[in-house]
């Protein structure tokens, strides 16, 4: 960043801190029965409940939030054993497991989706649609940049599936 643009505070620091308050929010307003899932757990669940008529893949996810293979595995291990998903051959390939939502966490959908929608709201109150356009069209750019590096994942795609969101 050259001089001209100089701040007190890098905006990593800050977005890094918003993101702290958004999951301090969130948490504070979870429903009783997701008080014991993670953030992680929570946006995952998410995610495959609006891609419930696809089939989605470890691959996928690792893809989806820019994380390992190891760390993805992990995550859906745990999820697994807390009854939150389930991973089922498909006929095509039995090597592919197609991660499917159980009804315990799809009963967690609705809650889950009012208190996201309500932290948007707060969130966003005062922006224009334009300037969120913006904004999320900066947001893109930053992580593009951090993917274009080469040093960080999230920038493999699979040939079966678009930018899935």
């Amino acid at each position: 960043m050259g001089d001209d643009c100089a701040t007190n505070v890098h905006l990593s620091v800050q977005i890094r801190s918003l993101h702290n308050l958004i999951r301090r929010y969130l948490n504070a307003n979870l429903s009783h029965e997701t008080r014991s899932l993670t953030g992680v757990n929570i946006e995952l669940i998410m995610f495959l409940a609006r891609h419930k008529d696809e089939e989605i893949f470890q691959y996928d996810v690792e893809r989806r939030f820019s994380i390992t293979k190891s760390t993805a595995s992990r995550v859906l291990g745990l999820m697994e054993k807390k009854g939150l998903i389930e991973r089922r051959s498909v006929e095509r390939d039995a090597r592919l497991r197609r991660i499917v939502l159980t009804d315990t966490a799809m009963d967690m959908v609705n809650s889950i989706e009012t208190n996201s929608d309500v932290m948007e709201e707060v969130l966003m109150e005062g922006f224009s649609c334009e300037d969120r356009a913006r904004l999320n069209k900066y947001f893109q750019r930053m992580r593009q940049n951090l993917l274009s590096t080469g040093m960080v994942g999230g920038c493999h795609t699979h040939p079966n599936h678009e930018e899935l969101k």
